[in-house]
């Protein structure tokens, strides 16, 4: 029988109405199609005992991201937040910064920055 040759994520997406901090972007490429995104990595600002989840999303990039999906919502938030697209597009600009969750459904995703380095 052929074996699955899949590494399973161990992190979990972000939970909406939760505030997180950004500890990490990194660019990611799969092996097979060469799709590229940036995996965002996030701590909870109030994190409970018995949280122990680490939590991370894919932002798959594409030439054009509506502003309800999940690079769009990232896109969105930090200009708003910063005011300028070289600033904000920048994802070495987002380590640090909290963020809300404000949405975070299939094609229906709003974060908001709620405070960062600007």
């Amino acid at each position: 029988m052929p074996r699955i040759k899949t590494t399973l994520a161990e992190a979990i997406e972000p939970k909406e109405g939760r505030t997180y901090v950004i500890t990490e972007v990194e660019e990611r490429k799969t092996d097979v199609q060469g799709f590229v995104g940036q995996r965002v990595k996030f701590e909870p600002t109030e994190r409970k005992a018995s949280d122990e989840d680490d939590y991370a999303t894919m932002l798959w990039s594409r030439e054009e991201a509506g502003v309800k999906s999940k690079l769009g919502s990232f896109m969105a938030a930090f200009l708003d937040f910063l005011g300028d697209e070289d600033l904000a597009f920048e994802t070495d600009n987002w380590v640090g910064c909290i963020i809300r969750i404000v949405k975070w459904q299939p094609r229906d995703r709003e974060i908001e920055v709620i405070e960062g380095k600007k």
